[in-house]
C-alpha cells in the first residue's frame, strides 16, 4: 500500500533522512520507532508532502506522491493524526468532524458521525464543546476521529499516546485494535513498545535518519538488547 524508497529529506542544509526504506501492506499495523530526534516525524511530514523530499520516492497504491501537495496526498487516501493533535480550537467537536468529512474514494460503508461517536463515547457527550475546551485525551480522540472522517485507506498517527494518562492510553490502544480488526491499514509512531508489540504486525526502528532494524512483534519483544540500544527500554 505505502512504500518509501531511499527517501531523503531535511530542513534547509540540515539533512535528516538518509535513504529511508519502509512499507505498509494492506490491513497491516506497522510502527516506526526510535528515540527523539531520529527522524520519525520528519518521515511523516515527508510522506504527507508537508516537507519536500530531496531524493527517493513515496509511493501509495502504486502512485508516486513525492511531488504532490499535501491536500492531494490526503485526497489520495492518507489520513494523518499529527503530533500535538492540532484540533480546530474554535470549532465544536461536531464541527471538527464535519470539517473533514468526505468519501472521495466511494467506500460502500464510510465513516459517519454516529459511528465515530460510538467508537469514542466521550466525544458524543462533548459534541457541542469547543476543541479548546477538551482535555488532552479528548483532543487526541477527536484528532483520530477527524482523520477517520476522511475515510482514509491508510491512517498515520504521530505520537499516538504522548502525554496522555494511562487510562486514556489504554482506550487509544483498544481503538487501534478495533480499527485493525476492521481491516484499517495503520502506521503509528509511539514510545510504548509493550503495547505496540502486542497489537502491531511489524516494526521499523530508526537511528539518525535511517532504518537500522525491521521485524515482527515476536522478534522485537524478545530482543532486550535491541530495545535497550535503540529505544532505551
Amino acid at each position: 500500500m505505502l512504500r518509501l524508497n531511499h527517501l531523503e529529506a531535511g530542513y534547509g542544509s540540515n539533512q535528516v533522512l538518509y535513504g529511508m526504506d519502509l512499507d505498509v501492506q494492506e490491513g497491516e499495523m506497522v510502527t516506526l520507532l526510535g528515540r527523539n530526534g531520529m527522524g520519525k516525524t520528519t518521515t511523516v511530514r515527508t510522506i504527507m508532502g508537508i516537507l519536500r523530499a530531496t531524493a527517493g520516492e513515496v509511493v501509495f497504491r502504486n502512485r508516486p506522491l513525492t511531488r504532490l501537495p499535501s491536500y492531494k496526498i490526503a485526497q489520495a487516501g492518507i489520513g494523518l493524526v499529527p503530533e500535538g493533535r492540532q484540533v480546530f480550537p474554535n470549532l465544536t467537536v461536531l464541527e471538527n468532524l464535519l470539517a473533514t468529512a468526505g468519501n472521495r474514494r466511494g467506500r460502500a460503508e464510510p465513516w459517519r458521525i454516529e459511528q465515530v461517536f460510538e467508537l469514542f463515547s466521550p466525544l458524543a457527550r462533548r459534541r457541542t464543546h469547543m476543541g479548546n475546551q477538551l482535555s488532552g485525551g479528548e483532543q487526541q480522540m477527536l484528532a483520530i476521529a477527524r482523520a477517520l472522517m476522511t475515510n482514509p485507506d491508510l491512517l498515520i498517527l504521530d505520537e499516538a499516546t504522548e502525554g496522555l494518562a494511562p487510562l486514556i492510553r489504554l482506550e487509544i490502544w483498544l481503538v487501534l485494535e478495533t480499527l485493525k480488526a476492521r481491516g484499517q491499514s495503520i502506521l503509528v509512531i509511539d514510545k510504548n513498545v509493550e503495547a505496540l508489540t502486542r497489537i502491531a504486525d511489524r516494526h521499523y526502528i530508526m537511528e539518525k535518519g535511517a532504518v537500522v532494524w525491521s521485524g515482527d512483534s515476536r522478534a522485537l519483544a524478545q530482543d532486550d538488547e535491541l530495545k535497550m540500544r535503540y529505544l532505551g527500554v
